[in-house]
């Protein structure tokens, strides 16, 4: 039988369910629009898994759970409790509409954002930095996240025209890593990759076509894997400076996803870290 919420966690949930019509609820929805979440940056987290984490990083504002959500959830709830976030109690169709599934959990978060504008000193304070160059996919791009957090990144730099790292879908791919690992905004690749120069980073272009691969580089050192689009990769005018480096395939595919290409490129990497 589900659990209730315990008599704190009660008293922080107003009672008055929220509708479809509710200002807080409508204010809210506005953030499923780029435009909107730019120019509050705040962005919606939804999930149970995922709004825990962003309560670990206390950026949360405010919480919709409906009623079965928070009867179930006591444990989670508690938490936010603690912090004295708002937690408002939210009719299904609401909570359905704030959604961007098709089996809402119950649960939908506003937070701040966590992806702000690059500065100097994020490059400073990492050893280990991705920078995704005009990456537009939104799964592959929280999934280059996610694995950045699983092999211990410092820095994950989204740079020119990519996907917004707000956007549900990256959010959702990141299995909750958007708020693990530190994620930043770059307008342009080329200065990016001159910053992480003047940082003294090793700078490594992920590119199928280069005849030298990752066991011909020093991964030892600071240093930067630079990952394309999808599309056209890294091109030569956005990459001035760092070494094109290729992946070893072994049978007869020409390419491989972004997202795979991190993993391998991240994980080779900390494993020479590890002495392995």
């Amino acid at each position: 039988m589900p659990k209730r919420p315990n008599n704190e966690t009660s008293k922080s949930i107003e009672s008055n369910a929220l509708t479809i019509r509710s200002t807080k609820v409508a204010s809210a929805l506005e953030l499923l629009n780029k435009r909107d979440r730019e120019l509050r940056s705040e962005f919606l987290v939804e999930g149970a898994h995922a709004v825990e984490e962003v309560i670990k990083s206390h950026l949360v504002k405010s919480i919709f759970v409906t009623k079965d959500f928070a009867r179930a959830n006591n444990v989670l709830l508690s938490k936010a409790a603690a912090q004295r976030i708002s937690i408002f109690e939210t009719e299904n169709i609401a909570i359905e509409k704030l959604s961007e599934t098709l089996s809402p959990q119950g649960i939908v978060a506003v937070a701040d954002y966590v992806a702000t504008k690059l500065e100097k000193q994020d490059l400073l304070d990492a050893n280990f930095v991705v920078v995704l160059s005009n990456v537009r996919d939104p799964g592959n791009a929280g999934a280059v996240i996610r694995v950045a957090d699983a092999a211990g990144c410092d820095l994950v730099v989204f740079a020119g025209t990519c996907v917004d790292p707000h956007n549900g879908k990256v959010v959702r791919s990141s299995a909750g890593s958007i708020f693990n690992v530190k994620v930043r905004q770059s307008d342009d690749v080329s200065e990016t990759l001159n910053d992480l120069v003047s940082t003294n980073h090793n700078i490594f272009i992920a590119d199928g076509h280069s005849k030298t691969t990752w066991q011909d580089v020093d991964l030892k050192n600071p240093l930067a894997w630079v990952l394309g689009n999808e599309a056209w990769g890294v091109a030569e005018e956005e990459a001035p400076v760092g070494q094109r480096v290729s992946i070893p395939i072994y049978g007869r595919a020409e390419s491989l996803n972004v997202a795979t290409a991190a993993a391998l490129c991240l994980y080779e990497t900390a494993k020479t870290r590890a002495g392995n």
